[in-house]
């Protein structure tokens, strides 16, 4: 696995269309699971500072790219995620924001303003009986309205997540780190993967003022779930072997 990065202002959108009553006043939404299942077999995905503590349980979370993205590690290579089942995520996996909007978002228009797209791709869109209607008589349905709540309050929160990684840019909190597998005598076996984390170190070497700044903006409490969950490392690599071996047992069975 090489260096972390995100690729494309519209990450896993395959075709952005800007939503439009006229454009759209015949399309409908099914929800059987089928555009988050799309979205869903990816090794990472960005993640908002509001979900670190929920995060942290599931995912390494890292530091990726030239921005320096917050990011949730599903996998251990390139369209890997070890936490789907038949297609799905597991039951009580927490998933990510940026998936949970899927298949709307906002896009810039090179100011401030945003306007809303779908990922027009979506298995979930359709035009027929079947269906919630994204609009009727040229207004958005509950539906619609509702999905654009969601995508104003994940853009908000995104914004407070590029302050945060700011601040730990300021502070030259971050670095490079590495991730390793080991074998069972403890000899490296192979590196899993770079990227940006905190230094503990420099944490620490903070000025006692800056740290209890840190601290009443809530910053700490991110960094802390950030580098608890540098061990679900071990996890995703468990998970990876534990794969592997079924993959072959599977194999071995068939023949």
């Amino acid at each position: 696995m090489s260096t972390i990065e995100l690729a494309g202002s519209q990450y896993l959108y395959a075709k952005p269309e800007a939503l439009h009553s006229q454009d759209h006043a015949e399309l409908k939404y099914v929800d059987d699971g089928q555009p988050l299942a799309k979205v869903g077999a990816v090794n990472a995905v960005p993640l908002l500072v509001g979900e670190f503590v929920q995060a942290m349980h599931y995912f390494p979370i890292v530091f990726g790219g030239p921005e320096k993205t917050p990011m949730a590690i599903l996998g251990l290579k390139e369209g890997q995620n070890l936490f789907l089942k038949d297609g799905r995520f597991e039951a009580g996996v927490y998933v990510p924001a940026y998936l949970r909007r899927y298949p709307f978002t906002l896009a810039g228009t090179g100011t401030d303003n945003f306007v809303v797209c779908i990922d027009r791709e979506a298995p979930g869109f359709v035009e027929g009986e079947e269906g919630t209607p994204l609009f009727e008589e040229g207004e958005p349905t509950d539906f619609t309205k509702n999905a654009i709540n969601f995508l104003n309050e994940f853009e908000a929160e995104r914004k407070r997540s590029a302050q945060f990684v700011e601040q730990l840019i300021e502070a030259d909190l971050l670095e490079v780190k590495h991730t390793l597998a080991l074998s069972g005598d403890g000899e490296q076996r192979e590196v899993i993967a770079d990227y940006y984390g905190v230094s503990e170190e420099k944490l620490r070497a903070l000025p006692d003022a800056q740290l209890a700044e840190m601290v009443r903006q809530g910053v700490v409490t991110a960094v802390d779930a950030h580098l608890l969950s540098l061990k679900q490392w071990d996890v995703l690599i468990a998970r990876r072997d534990a794969v592997a071996k079924e993959d072959v047992e599977q194999v071995e069975f068939n023949n």
